[in-house]
């Protein structure tokens, strides 16, 4: 008995880290963003399991990259505290 098996290629999913967009922020929007990264970053310095950030594509989907935000600031528990 001889069994085929279809062969189906898989194209790679790709997560673009930019959106093409120009950047809307002024000046005194920076600084507040900074301001807040580094607030949060102080807060949680002792915590190891927090992460803090922001201005990054955030993939909420897995294997759907137009499911994505960019928050200006925000705040991961329960992860490593790395770039």
């Amino acid at each position: 008995m001889t069994t085929s098996v279809e062969y189906i290629p898989v194209t790679p999913i790709e997560y673009p880290d930019e959106d093409g967009k120009p950047v809307a922020e002024g000046d005194l929007q920076r600084k507040y963003l900074l301001y807040a990264t580094d607030v949060l970053q102080i807060y949680f310095q002792n915590r190891s399991d927090v992460y803090v950030s922001g201005n990054l594509f955030i993939y909420y989907e897995q294997g759907r990259p137009e499911s994505v935000v960019a928050p200006d600031v925000f705040v991961v528990f329960g992860v490593e505290n790395r770039d």
